[in-house]
């Protein structure tokens, strides 16, 4: 944004908003490098499933033997390649998403007329509502997208990992009825989960979700407003 607000000599407040949201894709195509091994061990370890014993201790026992996210790790490491799998619908999902997830933001924020005084109370309520919104609006326009991306990380490619239970930490998938088999692609995994379970498939879970991100995304962005004007005075 500050590379669009030089070039074109206006204010930050008078940024189209198309260049919002190319600044807030490109964030979040770059934030891949990071999200994509990290978002496939927590999927990976999120979906291990251990058989259930009567004996309470064997139980016990058996959590205690579970792989952990290390172990996941060095694991998908060989080859190192393997911590990327699924990079690929990672961006794809990302790159909108931030996209949306900022320009939301800076959207609601003009509408509303979120003024640079600090006094004015009444912005509390704005930046939250613009926060809260844009969580909102950002997972609700990629959440198919997050669906794939996470049948793709935990299918049947890591041999300690049995899906049994939801997906990511914020898309629920009801892997008792997953597609048996490797998909070979982001297209083929989509036909596929469409002709096996319909289009309900790809918004299952998608209520828990929104409820969540309106919170999170709400006290994020407040923060971050409140930590900038903060950061001015010193």
């Amino acid at each position: 944004m500050r590379l669009f607000e030089r070039e074109n000599r206006i204010s930050e407040d008078r940024i189209p908003l198309f260049h919002v949201y190319v600044a807030g894709s490109g964030a979040g195509a770059a934030c891949c490098l990071v999200s994509t091994p990290t978002e496939l061990i927590k999927c990976r370890a999120q979906v291990i499933k251990s058989p259930v014993s009567d004996n309470h201790l064997e139980n016990i026992k058996t959590s205690r033997t579970e792989p952990g996210s290390f172990e996941i790790f060095k694991k998908t490491l060989n080859p190192f390649s393997g911590l990327y799998h699924g990079g690929l619908i990672t961006i794809i999902r990302d790159a909108p998403g931030y996209g949306l997830y900022f320009w939301t933001y800076e959207g609601i924020k003009r509408l509303t007329h979120v003024t640079p005084d600090n006094s004015d109370y009444s912005n509390v309520s704005k930046l939250l509502f613009a926060g809260g919104m844009a969580g909102v609006v950002s997972w609700a326009g990629v959440y198919p997208l997050d669906v794939i991306k996470s049948r793709i990380q935990t299918q049947q490619r890591y041999p300690s990992v049995i899906p049994a239970k939801p997906l990511s930490s914020l898309s629920v998938i009801n892997s008792t009825r997953a597609i048996s088999g490797s998909f070979r692609g982001i297209i083929d995994c989509a036909v596929r989960s469409y002709h096996k379970e319909g289009i309900s498939v790809f918004f299952r879970g998608i209520i828990p979700t929104l409820v969540r991100a309106w919170p999170v995304n709400a006290v994020t962005f407040y923060i971050y407003e409140v930590t900038v004007d903060l950061l001015k005075n010193v």
